[in-house]
């Protein structure tokens, strides 16, 4: 075990960042936000704000771009969990000891138009969900969050998604690279493969990637050949199959 510790600690890791495809390419980033009914009007706001925040992205009342946020749903459901052990009889009398917590999950969903006179209308779905549960405690009050924390949280994380589909941010992938390898061995077949996909070119990758599993197969070889696939996936790369 020291000796595989030794060895995982000599390695090094190198990262850099890669643009993930939109679920839909908007026509314009020059966008307007608009809540369908009353009930995402708050998501909405939040949409608004998250997508102004995004690199090239200009929220506008008068966009050509019209963002329509409808079909709002909303729900923070909360059980307290009670458990009773019975020790034994003390003293002639029955003992039972007795603790309680509390589990909260909060969910969301809206359905997002994208109206656009460049383009066809497209309708894409959102969702979000939390759980927040808390600690076992034997006496007295449970100090649970607000439920109207937990709504907000719910609601920036839905607002988040939908401005991924849209306008995703920059995703940094992170690689392990093994000094000094061995020439022909399932190490350098990695670090080659790496090197590979730090220049774009994931095909290759995938295939040093492989090469390296069947040289040496391992579950860290398995990990890498499906984090190629997903960035591969994320980034809209049709791997060669």
């Amino acid at each position: 075990m020291g000796v595989l510790l030794l060895m995982l600690g000599c390695a090094k890791h190198v990262s850099w960042d890669v643009q993930p495809r939109p679920s839909y390419e908007l026509p314009g980033l020059e966008v307007s936000v608009v809540a369908g009914e009353r009930p995402c009007k708050r998501v909405a706001d939040d949409l608004a704000k998250t997508l102004s925040a995004r690199p090239g992205v200009v929220v506008k009342p008068d966009a050509p771009v019209r963002l329509l946020v409808q079909d709002c749903e909303q729900e923070i459901d909360t059980i307290v969990e009670l458990e009773q052990n019975f020790p034994g009889i003390v003293y002639g009398t029955n003992v039972f000891q007795e603790r309680r917590r509390y589990d909260m999950r909060g969910w969301a969903n809206a359905v997002l138009i994208v109206d656009s006179p460049a383009a066809p209308t497209v309708r894409l779905a959102g969702g979000s969900e939390r759980r927040v549960r808390g600690p076992w405690i034997s006496d007295g009050e449970l100090d649970m969050p607000r439920v109207f924390t937990l709504q907000q949280a719910v609601r920036r994380d839905l607002a988040t998604d939908l401005a991924d589909q849209l306008a995703p941010l920059p995703a940094t992938i992170r690689r392990t690279l093994y000094p000094d390898p061995e020439p022909g061995t399932s190490r350098q077949l990695h670090n080659l493969a790496v090197d590979a996909e730090r220049e774009g070119e994931l095909d290759e990758a995938l295939r040093l990637a492989k090469e390296a599993y069947a040289a040496n197969p391992t579950a860290s070889g398995m990990d890498y050949i499906e984090a190629l696939q997903d960035h591969a996936a994320a980034v809209g790369y049709a791997l060669r199959p």
